[in-house]
């Protein structure tokens, strides 16, 4: 206990002298300190002619032939705006308190400094050191070779806190008021048109399509609108290189890219543009570049995920089938031997359609039905691989329709097992949904016809 009471007392002991130390050192500080009023720099900044500093590596600009240039290498594409912004930051740097009586420099973090920063103009030159944090929060000590030790406000710092990828200027991603289609090289090759009333499916609900030769598929419309969002209105996240050579290429992996798309957009204007870029990955590190560009910039992996998952599986419709009721003339229902046929009537347009439907002439109310069946989906998760063979129909549907392109659609409902229903629209096989759902359906429809005959 002695001993432990021992230790206390010398921390107590260590404590007071450290903050007296520190105490003694402040008034000391503060005793040299004037509160004289220095302008460090104070000129034009359009006067301005060559910047240079440290923050994270050196790097050093030089304005000339009206245009800002790295002085390393000519060939950097130079951020002109970023530039300009930097020269008005350091085109005005004032101090309100100066050290007159500098005994060390290394007292100020001087001696060593943090960061250095060179400004001139045709005719004047300053060269600053900055170095510690002074006791008054937000301000540090610089030199600039004279006599003194100024203070300065630390965002001195902020406006040099810029390495040399950080001004490089990146290429333009357009502004797309709308894509006409998006082509995807990813291991197969995907050609993704938008088309409104297109006549290309059974339905003009579906506005997206896989072009497939002569043929298109159509394509789930919230699947694919996020898809086209996400290869089209990203940004770079970081420059990591502005003059890649093949070996730079190699190492991130875009000598061969993992994923190449091609984007045909229309902008604001009504101009017509193409967009095209490439994307790899190494080390877990998602890597892009316009096409046949040396300038590599690092993305998202929304965007690297979204190119290279791209598929047909991946953007297949969800739904079992979508139809735009209004065009609807009447259904033809088979279930359990028995047949009925629904008679539509609608008016109205857009959001504001009205329905009638009839069995037999009486009037009943099936937009309930209309809403179980829309929401019919593949069901998630199927372990098994499950096709359809001579299975039973449990429920068929025929929806008639006068349309130019596309009349009547079938849509049948296979019995696979007591989990599962394989759905059949068009004679094109589906992918399974839950039996459950079926089920439910057909429930909802005795449910319409036991109401009528009532």
């Amino acid at each position: 206990m002695k001993r432990q009471k021992r230790l206390a007392v010398l921390l107590a002991v260590l404590l007071v002298c450290i903050a007296g130390a520190y105490g003694i050192s402040r008034m000391d500080f503060e005793e040299k300190m004037t509160g004289t009023e220095t302008d460090i720099i104070n000129v034009d900044s359009s006067d301005i002619t060559h910047l240079a500093w440290n923050y994270d590596g050196d790097v050093a600009f030089t304005y000339t032939d009206g245009e800002w240039k790295y002085d390393a290498d000519d060939a950097m594409p130079v951020d002109q705006e970023k530039l300009a912004g930097i020269a008005e930051d350091l085109s005005s740097v004032t101090s309100d308190k100066r050290v007159e009586d500098v005994s060390s420099l290394g007292i100020y973090g001087l001696d060593q400094p943090a960061y250095t920063l060179t400004v001139e103009t045709a005719d004047e030159s300053w060269e600053i050191s900055i170095g510690s944090e002074s006791f008054t929060d937000g301000e540090v000590y610089i030199s600039t070779g004279d006599e003194y030790v100024y203070l300065t406000d630390s965002e001195l710092i902020d406006k040099i806190a810029y390495s040399l990828y950080d001004l490089v200027q990146k290429e333009e991603i357009p502004e797309m008021e709308s894509i006409e289609s998006v082509n995807i090289e990813n291991g197969q090759s995907l050609n993704i048109q938008y088309k409104e009333d297109s006549g290309y499916c059974y339905s003009d609900e579906y506005t997206y399509f896989l072009e497939e030769g002569d043929a298109y598929r159509n394509l789930d419309n919230d699947n694919t609108r996020t898809l086209f969002e996400a290869l089209s209105a990203f940004s770079w996240e970081s420059c990591v290189n502005y003059n890649a050579d093949d070996a730079d290429l190699k190492s991130c992996g875009l000598d061969e890219p993992d994923a190449s798309v091609q984007i045909s957009y229309t902008d604001a204007d009504g101009e017509s543009g193409e967009f095209s870029y490439e994307l790899a990955k190494a080390d877990d590190t998602c890597y892009a570049r316009l096409t046949d560009s040396q300038i590599v910039y690092t993305v998202s992996s929304d965007v690297y995920d979204a190119a290279v998952n791209a598929s047909y599986e991946e953007l297949k419709p969800d739904e079992v089938i979508l139809l735009d009721w209004a065009a609807v003339d009447s259904i033809d229902i088979e279930m359990d031997g028995s047949m009925y046929t629904v008679e539509i009537e609608s008016s109205g347009e857009d959001d504001e359609i009205e329905y009638t439907f009839t069995i037999d002439g009486r009037e009943v109310e099936f937009m309930d039905v209309l809403d179980e069946l829309s929401a019919i989906t593949a069901a998630e998760d199927v372990e098994e691989e499950i096709s359809l063979g001579s299975k039973k129909a449990e429920l068929s549907l025929t929806f008639r329709r006068d349309t130019e392109d596309y009349g009547d659609v079938e849509l049948v409902f296979y019995q696979y097992d007591g989990t599962y229903c394989i759905p059949v629209l068009d004679g094109e096989e589906m992918d399974p949904v839950n039996r459950e759902d079926v089920v439910s359906l057909k429930e909802a429809v005795n449910s319409v016809v036991l109401a009528k005959e009532e």
